[in-house]
């Protein structure tokens, strides 16, 4: 059974853009084999892919494009190892539609591109592509919650890790701009102010 990884702060169900890349290149960097990570929000890429083909071999940049919160885009020559139309997940009795994917062997991570940007809920992300999760050693999400249905009975053990996405868990941690200070949860000593005098 895998270990599944949890990525909330790039969770496209809380409004980030899904293509954050710190966790992938920290797998890349460690040569991490037998793992799968998804979805990354890329519809450049994956025309790239379907243009390319089934199989081919090529460089490619993906992820790290949308936002300063996104990360670097990882520039690699990639296996272009499935490809879909229309595709979509299960989420409980829905449908969730990721749009054409393309699925791209990084080294031993297996990566899911997507245009339609939605965050993991179904194994379908994964096996509509030939991916079987069940069989990997390492699954990453880009999801808070909503993969536990489906990706739950599967798992050895969930870790919730926090990439420098925007949704972060500490909200210390963002680079807010425009907040007043004292504010709670950021200041311990915030007063309430406003409405309540």
């Amino acid at each position: 059974l895998p270990v599944m990884i949890a990525d909330p702060a790039d969770n496209a169900g809380g409004g980030a853009p899904s293509d954050n890349t710190d966790i992938l290149r920290h797998l890349i960097a460690n040569k991490v084999e037998n793992a799968c990570l998804g979805p990354i929000w890329d519809p450049i890429a994956v025309r790239i892919c379907f243009d390319a083909g089934l199989g081919a071999k090529i460089g490619l940049r993906f992820g790290g494009k949308i936002a300063p919160s996104s990360g670097q885009p990882v520039d690699a020559v990639v296996e272009i190892i499935g490809l879909k139309r229309d595709a979509w997940q299960r989420f409980g009795p829905t449908q969730v539609p990721v749009g054409d994917c393309a699925a791209v062997r990084v080294d031993g991570v297996d990566v899911v591109l997507i245009t339609k940007r939605t965050q993991a809920t179904g194994l379908e992300l994964f096996t509509n592509l030939g991916i079987d999760p069940a069989q990997r050693k390492i699954v990453v999400v880009k999801s808070t919650n909503h993969f536990m249905a489906a990706y739950g009975p599967i798992a050895k053990k969930v870790i919730y890790v926090e990439s420098s996405g925007p949704l972060r868990r500490d909200h210390r941690k963002v680079p807010y701009t425009k907040v007043q200070r004292p504010i709670w949860p950021l200041d311990p000593d915030a007063r309430p102010r406003g409405l309540i005098s």
